[in-house]
């Protein structure tokens, strides 16, 4: 059978024609530059770090029972009034306390010594005779105590005295003389100096200011709270407040509360500012123990990337009852101002009859990210192409511009921040584990319950989430 010219120049057109149903768009799309918005500059949120402070009365009386020793009064004349008094401290003092009040008990030896002189006539030898005896008796003080605004303690002692079975007596010879009237004058008058010296010491001894001194330097120190991260702990405090001290269950209490900002960077050691002057002490009934500390968390936009890839490269998208189709090669993230531009390298292909359009070629698109709890993740919401990219699809690829890709897309970004967040609550619980004794005298505790996302914020070179953290720190006076 012999082809025609006619019938072979009809099937080389056919041939032709079929061929042509086939046809390839290249997407020549820029990427957007990478902006950073003008958006404000992260502000910690103003906490109240309050602090739980607690002298044990066992300690306190511990210490008072160092200092006061020995003797406390001694008059050894005998001329003025025939009678020489030594008091001397005679085993250990006990403090009790009550809401605003330590109550001392304070045991004593007396030492009296007695002269009895008689001229019976002016020819007579004169008779002179001591005598000396010694008893116990107990002071009893009252201690009202409380805090001026420049951290001193304040107390307002009062005290008396109380004797044993029997007032004290001094035989000489045929005489028996009652001490009490002797003693008990000058005993009161020294009443006033013995409390006077009692408030000394205990204002000596509950140094509130030093500690609190102390806890505002130290905090105002950055404290490096992890070395992989570079990550560091910093306060700003602001003002302080205390609330009245207290007696309760064997111990004096109140709470400091130094209101400051606190966060973690993980950029470096901020830089070093100038101690802030300890302000003014501010008494406050409503102090809480909680605290609440801003932490920063960077996802490089390198890491975002290779996530976004392990999402999406190598997927392959089908539209339209497998009629139309998009492959994604590679993916990148990189910011746009306060949005994130995600770079999809895809290939893909239509077919409408015996037509089919292939597409290859990059686009991009836009979303803000968010932090979805549900899943400690960073997605991206209100996604959609960039200007450049629709009108480029609308041109070469329509079906693409108008079918649910960028949505499909939306679903799977997810950039997890579960693991930052725990490293984050790890980092800042260590460092304060760390930081435990501040002082000789003052150990720290601190519990961070709670930690989640506050804020994201797009860096030149990371994704940066703020992380609130909250929990609570304590504070005991245990060596004095």
């Amino acid at each position: 059978m012999r082809t025609t010219p006619f019938i072979a120049t009809l099937l080389l057109t056919t041939l032709l024609y079929l061929s042509g149903c086939t046809s390839t768009a290249k997407l020549q799309t820029e990427a957007p530059a990478a902006t950073i918005a003008a958006a404000p500059v992260y502000q910690p949120k103003l906490s109240s770090i309050t602090i739980p402070v607690s002298v044990q009365v066992a300690t306190l009386e511990e210490m008072l029972n160092r200092q006061f020793t020995g003797v406390l009064y001694k008059d050894t004349n005998l001329d003025d009034d025939d009678v020489a008094v030594t008091v001397s401290k005679n085993g250990r003092m006990s403090i009790r306390a009550d809401k605003d009040k330590i109550y001392f008990s304070v045991p004593l030896n007396i030492y009296a010594k007695g002269r009895w002189k008689w001229d019976p006539c002016k020819l007579c030898p004169a008779i002179d005779k001591t005598e000396d005896t010694r008893f116990d008796m107990v002071i009893n003080t009252e201690s009202k105590i409380g805090l001026t605004e420049d951290y001193k303690l304040k107390t307002t002692t009062t005290g008396d005295f109380e004797w044993g079975n029997t007032k004290p007596v001094l035989e000489l010879g045929p005489l028996k003389i009652g001490l009490a009237r002797f003693v008990e004058p000058e005993l009161r008058k020294q009443m006033a100096t013995l409390t006077k010296q009692l408030d000394a010491e205990l204002q000596k001894q509950i140094n509130v200011k030093q500690y609190v001194q102390q806890a505002w330097n130290m905090l105002q120190e950055p404290v490096k709270v992890d070395d992989g991260m570079n990550a560091w702990l910093q306060v700003l405090p602001q003002d302080v407040r205390v609330t009245p001290l207290q007696a309760r269950n064997g111990t004096l209490a109140m709470r400091i509360g130094i209101t400051s900002y606190i966060n973690v960077t993980t950029d470096g050691k901020p830089k070093a500012q100038s101690l802030k002057k300890l302000p003014n002490l501010v008494l406050d009934n409503k102090l809480t123990d909680n605290i609440q500390v801003g932490l920063t968390a960077d996802i490089p936009y390198t890491q975002a990337s290779k996530m976004l890839q392990q999402q999406v490269a190598n997927q392959t998208y089908k539209f339209d009852e497998g009629k139309s189709q998009l492959t994604v090669k590679d993916a990148t993230i990189t910011p746009g101002g306060d949005q994130l531009v995600l770079m999809l390298d895809v290939n893909g292909k239509t077919k409408a009859g015996l037509f089919t359009k292939k597409i290859v070629g990059k686009v991009y698109l836009k979303g803000t990210p968010y932090y979805d709890a549900a899943t400690a993740s960073i997605k991206v919401r209100d996604v959609d192409y960039t200007l450049e990219t629709k009108d480029k699809l609308l041109n070469t690829a329509s079906w693409l511009a108008k079918n649910k890709f960028k949505d499909m897309i939306q679903q799977q970004v997810n950039i997890p921040v579960k693991d930052q967040l725990t490293e984050a609550h790890k980092s800042l619980q260590q460092a304060l584990d760390k930081q435990g004794r501040v002082y000789e005298s003052v150990l720290l505790k601190g519990k961070i319950q709670t930690i989640e996302p506050d804020n994201i914020y797009l860096t030149p070179t990371a994704i940066r989430t703020v992380i609130n953290a909250k929990g609570n720190l304590s504070a005991t006076i245990d060596k004095l």
